[in-house]
């Protein structure tokens, strides 16, 4: 049987339903009760899994959510998620907390420098632990820390090369010859931003037609990527396309050209990640020209994986660390996209792709492409 689940919110009002589905307690509104604490993998009881996330005001992180919640009622999992509300310390503290509750497993996003520290104290509780997105530094699955099972995330150097590709398929070039560009770039240090730069990087070493005329930091986050746009562009007036870390850094930056009389798409064309669905809307009337995205169901595929573990199926070593190919969207493959993933989802059965239920079923953790070849359709 397939999952569905609702579309992520938009609105307060449904981010208040939201938490309130997911059972959200504590003071400032961070912690999600959905369980009563770890019940031993081997005692047959229902298992529970802490969830560890960066923010649930980011659209990315509520379809990543959302999914794993389904997930989680398809296994007939307890879900405990804490929402870090972008800050490390109270990222750090949901770790700690998640830890104290004795859970089965715990599964975070080691945003804030969090994951050696996270890994090394579910270790020492003898906790499974799952990272995912972002790389924990220095850290390996099965390393050191034992339990430290593995890690999922998406493929941000193909997708950094892929968002400059773009970027230049739609620029026309300049008397020069050139095509300029910016990039606001996502949160220091993580090795999502790391690679996803890198990606770009590659492309402006391979190739000779795109011109980086300046790059700014927007944290992943709409907010400081609107102010760094509007520094970018102050020093810039002449780029015709900017290099998107991200979906909210897209919002960001979409706003900033607005309120600088700019038409996004028009004078200056964007390529970003994420497929967040704002951001679908605007490939849609031709404000963005490239998206790639979909890896926020890595959330449901390290807890089918975890779930495995603690019944017994365990990885093997080779697939301790798995990388998500991603789904390039744009205007021209926008119907394919809707036929073959309805409110944003693949058909994905949980029990089937997960090994203590179907031993030679589907892996876990699948690549996302069209059920059929598209045209990308990118031409200035």
């Amino acid at each position: 049987m397939e999952e569905r689940f609702p579309p992520p919110f938009s609105s307060g009002l449904d981010r208040r339903r939201f938490l309130s589905a997911l059972g959200m307690i504590g003071a400032a509104g961070t912690l999600a009760a959905c369980g009563r604490g770890g019940s031993g993998s081997g005692s047959g009881a229902k298992l529970t899994i802490g969830s560890v996330v960066p923010t649930l005001d980011a659209q990315f992180w509520q379809r990543y959510t959302a999914f794993m919640k389904t997930t989680a009622n398809a296994l007939g999992v307890d879900l405990v998620t804490v929402n870090a509300n972008n800050s490390g310390d109270t990222l750090s503290r949901g770790i700690d907390d998640m830890v104290a509750r004795k859970v089965d497993g715990l599964i975070f996003v080691p945003y804030f420098g969090a994951g050696p520290k996270g890994i090394a104290s579910a270790d020492s509780a003898n906790i499974v632990s799952m990272c995912v997105d972002t790389t924990p530094e220095n850290v390996v699955p099965g390393g050191e820390f034992k339990s430290y099972i593995g890690f999922v995330g998406p493929d941000d150097e193909t997708a950094g090369y892929n968002m400059a590709d773009a970027l230049s398929k739609t620029i026309r070039p300049g008397a020069d010859g050139k095509k300029k560009i910016v990039a606001v770039q996502g949160t220091p240090g993580t090795s999502v931003a790391i690679n996803r730069y890198k990606g770009l990087q590659r492309y402006l070493s391979e190739k000779n037609d795109l011109v980086l005329q300046g790059q700014a930091v927007g944290n992943f986050v709409a907010s400081d990527s609107q102010k760094a746009m509007d520094d970018l562009l102050q020093r810039n007036p002449d780029t015709q396309g900017v290099w998107a870390a991200n979906g909210a850094t897209a919002t960001g930056v979409v706003a900033s050209l607005q309120n600088a009389g700019k038409k996004p798409g028009v004078d200056i064309k964007i390529a970003t990640m994420d497929l967040n669905p704002d951001n679908v809307q605007r490939l849609k009337s031709g404000q963005i020209q490239f998206d790639t995205g979909g890896h926020w169901l890595e959330g449901g595929f390290s807890l089918i994986l975890m779930y495995d573990w603690l019944k017994g199926k365990k990885m093997p070593d080779t697939m301790r660390s798995q990388i998500i190919k991603l789904l390039p969207v744009t205007r021209a493959t926008l119907p394919q996209l809707q036929k073959d993933y309805p409110n944003g989802q693949p058909p994905y059965d949980v029990k089937q792709h997960s090994r203590f239920y179907t031993p030679d079923g589907p892996p876990a953790v699948i690549e996302l492409k069209y059920s059929k070849p598209v045209d990308l359709g990118l031409k200035p």
